[in-house]
Formats: C-alpha cells, sequence, structure tokens
C-alpha cells in the first residue's frame, strides 16, 4: 500500500504545484507519513509479489528515506516545483528496491531509479546545467549498458534470480558479477568511474544534486550490497580486493582533488566521491558479521548529511549567489540559523563525535577490523584527518571571515528552514544511538 500510495500522490501532484505550492507540499508530505504508516503496520510488497520481503533493517532505511524525501519536498519552491511530484515517484521506486530479493527485479528497478534521476537533472535553466545533465544521462546511459551485459551473462549461469537460490559459482558467474559491478561503480562514484560526477554535481541544479548524490546514492548503496551479497560471501578474498583497491584510490583522490577546489559545489562533490570510498569498506568486510551493520549505517547517515549539505547550498546559490569558498564569508552574522544548520552537516560529513557521520564512520571501520583488514581501515583514517582540511576552510569563511561591506542579513525561506530541521534531527539521533542501526542489521 505504502508503494501505491506515493505514485497515487506522485500523479496528482502536478495538478497542484504551478498555482497551489503549499497544497502540493502538504499533499506531499501526508503521502509519505501515510506511507510510513503502512510500512509499520507491516504492509509491503512482499504481502502481493513472492519477489520482495521486509524485515527490521529494512524498513529502518525506508523510514530515513520517508523522512528525507518528505524534508526535500518542503524545501523546494520555485521553479524546482516539479521534483515534488519526482519525490514521490523516487520514493515509490525506492521501497521496492529496498525490499526486493530477486535479482532481475533488482535490475528493472536499478534502471527505473536511474530514469528518474534523469528527470531530475533534466531541471535545466542555463548552460550550466545543461551540460551538467547530459553528462549525467551518457554515464547513466553507459553504467545501464554495462550493468545489462554483465546481467546477460549471468542469465547463462544460474537457474534462478531469487537472492538465496541464485547460482554464484564458476569462473563465468565471476566474470557476469565483475562486469556488473563496473557499471554499478559508475552510479557510485568509484574512481576512475567518477568523471561525470565531480563535474554534474556542481553543474545541475543543486536540489537536483542533493537528491542524486545523497538519496539515491544511499539508497542504491543498501539494495547493492543486498542484490550482491551471495556473490561477496562467495568469493571473499577477491572481494577484499577489488573493494578494498577501490575504496582506498576513491577516498584518497577524491579528498585530495577537493583541497584545492574553489566552488562550495565542486568541494561537495569530490566530498560525495570520497564518501563513496569510505562506503565500500563493509564491501571489503564481508567476512565481518558487522558487514551490513556497517553499509546500512553509512547509509542512514550519509542520506542526511549530504542531501542536507546540498539544500543549504540551493538555498544560498539563489539568495545570496553563492557559487566560491569566498562567498560563504560573514555567513554565521548574516544568517546564524542556516550557518549553524550547514556547519553540523559539514561537521559530520568531517566525521565529529556526536553526530552521524562519525557512529557511520565508526561502524564502518569496525566491520573492516572485525575482518582482520588493519591497511585499509589506517589508509581510510588517514583520509578523514585530511578531509577535515577541506571542510575546516569552509567553516573558517563562514565564522571568522568577515563578509564584504554594505552586505545584506540573508532569510531563507520558511520550506528550507523545515527541512533542515529535519535532516538536523536525523543526523544527530543517529550521532547518539547506534544500538538501533547495530540491532537490526542482520543479512
Amino acid at each position: 500500500m505504502s508503494f501505491v500510495v506515493l505514485i497515487l500522490a506522485g500523479l496528482f501532484v502536478p495538478l497542484l504545484y504551478k498555482r497551489h505550492i503549499i497544497t502540493a507540499k502538504i499533499v506531499a508530505v501526508s503521502a509519505f507519513a501515510l506511507a510510513a504508516i503502512f510500512i509499520l503496520n507491516g504492509n509491503s510488497l512482499s504481502q502481493f509479489f513472492n519477489y520482495f520481503d521486509s524485515d527490521a533493517s529494512t524498513r529502518l532505511m525506508e523510514y530515513v528515506l520517508l523522512l528525507t524525501l518528505a524534508a526535500v519536498s518542503v524545501s523546494l519552491t520555485g521553479f524546482e516545483r516539479p521534483m515534488i511530484s519526482q519525490m514521490l515517484f523516487l520514493g515509490g521506486v525506492s521501497l521496492a528496491i529496498l525490499e526486493v530479493n530477486n535479482f532481475f527485479v533488482f535490475i528493472i528497478l536499478f534502471e527505473v531509479i536511474a530514469i528518474i534521476s534523469y528527470v531530475l537533472v533534466a531541471n535545466i535553466r542555463n548552460y550550466y546545467n545543461a551540460e551538467g545533465a547530459i553528462k549525467t544521462f551518457i554515464a547513466g546511459a553507459v553504467a545501464g549498458g554495462v550493468i545489462l551485459l554483465g546481467f546477460a551473462l549471468f542469465t547463462l549461469v544460474t537457474s534462478s534470480f531469487n537472492y538465496a537460490e541464485m547460482n554464484v559459482g564458476g569462473k563465468y558467474t565471476l566474470v557476469a558479477a565483475a562486469i556488473m559491478l563496473a557499471g554499478i561503480f559508475y552510479k557510485l562514484t568509484i574512481v576512475p568511474m567518477h568523471g561525470w560526477a565531480s563535474d554534474a554535481y556542481a553543474q545541475i541544479n543543486h536540489a537536483a544534486a542533493a537528491v542524486l548524490s545523497g538519496v539515491i546514492k544511499s539508497v542504491i548503496l543498501v539494495a547493492v550490497f543486498k542484490a550482491f551479497y551471495p556473490f561477496l560471501k562467495s568469493y571473499p578474498s577477491v572481494s577484499v580486493l577489488i573493494f578494498g583497491f577501490f575504496a582506498i584510490l576513491t577516498m584518497t583522490l577524491a579528498n585530495f582533488m577537493a583541497l584545492w577546489q574553489r566552488r562550495v559545489s565542486k568541494v561537495l562533490a569530490y566530498s560525495s566521491i570520497a564518501h563513496s570510498g569510505y562506503a565500500l569498506i563493509p564491501f571489503a568486510a564481508i567476512g565481518s558479521k558487522f558487514a551490513f551493520s556497517g553499509i546500512l549505517y553509512y547509509a542512514i547517515a550519509y542520506i542526511f548529511m549530504q542531501t542536507a549539505a546540498f539544500l543549504v547550498l540551493n538555498s544560498l546559490r539563489k539568495e545570496m549567489g553563492v557559487k566560491y569558498v569566498e562567498d560563504l564569508r560573514g555567513l554565521g552574522s548574516r544568517s546564524p540559523l542556516i550557518a549553524l544548520f550547514f556547519t553540523i552537516q559539514l561537521f559530520s560529513l568531517a566525521g565529529i563525535p556526536l553526530l552521524a557521520g562519525f557512529l557511520s564512520k565508526a561502524v564502518a571501520f569496525y566491520a573492516g577490523i572485525d575482518a582482520g583488514l588493519w591497511p585499509l581501515v589506517l589508509v581510510a583514517a588517514l583520509n578523514s584527518a585530511l578531509a577535515v582540511g577541506y571542510y575546516a576552510l569552509l567553516v573558517k569563511q563562514i565564522y571568522f571571515d568577515r563578509p564584504a561591506e554594505g552586505v545584506a542579513a540573508v532569510r531563507i525561506p520558511l520550506g528550507a528552514l523545515i527541512g533542515q530541521v529535519g535532516f538536523l534531527a536525523g543526523t544527530v539521533y543517529f550521532g547518539i544511538v547506534a544500538g538501533q542501526v547495530i540491532g537490526v542489521s542482520v543479512l
């Protein structure tokens, strides 16, 4: 029922958002709330189809997803209004891919989410947006083709697509999985398949970048881990080599590149790529019983802090014309509340204690340690320390540098502030309470 509610609301909202945007937001938030109630009461797609299943960890991720999409929806204004409907469609499909237990259906839903992402970035206002949208589409098309190629090979070696019954033995299966992962790495912005994202996240509308880099990536991380869990368990040594290598490469290159960026959007783009590297640690640590806890916690933390950071930048771009790091000067005195929201999310991205970003890294790193991957965790810890440098630079501009003379205070729309309160609540709550995530994280 939750899936149906979101899809129907997504079809209805376009009738409202052009002239009655507040009503459209109320309908969207109500639909997300109703979907959460249905999930709480045990209603899921598994009641109607055998290809889906739901457990406590899935439901927790779904609650987080719905809260995030509701916060995004209330933040949207102006020409971003069509995204309210897109959030509802994305919510419905995301619930499905989180609950799916069939690899064939997983591939279909993966491509549906890709199509939704193309619609998101098609909200074009200038040449810069258009260039970012084209890069996103080309990268998505290439990734989709590669994934389908690997899946075609996989269909020749398995008699069932149910996760628990798939045939994952043999060299052809290993080759098929490797090809599919190469395409998925494009979506997850893993180096060297990251080039499109470092540009596109900075070029497309920042609200769309928030959803693409924060919401969609987090959902895909959890769904991919579940789908490829049988492969990872069957080839633990190969998983360590592949995911460990790409984790080190991704986090190191992205963090170094972020240090040299002048555009705030570029800093957040490379930060997003670096976090994809950290998120690969639980994949490499498949031998640990905390591997799924690591990926689930990382997805939950990341969906709040990354989405919130880009949405703050979106508001600052519209209200202040913020593009470069220097444009943040004096934000703490000009708009103390929005500066506080931005700073807390930056601290969370940096991994400061008592925030979700810290505990998510701690659980992911612990999974690596539990699997005996000390060198990988050490490199990740050093990268985390390196990343503090560019986050600290942004905070310095916000609080310790003076704005230009005659610059007026900034007022952020009420909807954006309400949305940021939701993100902040999630970041703080999951920065303090870890047991709820770890307790349900079992595969």
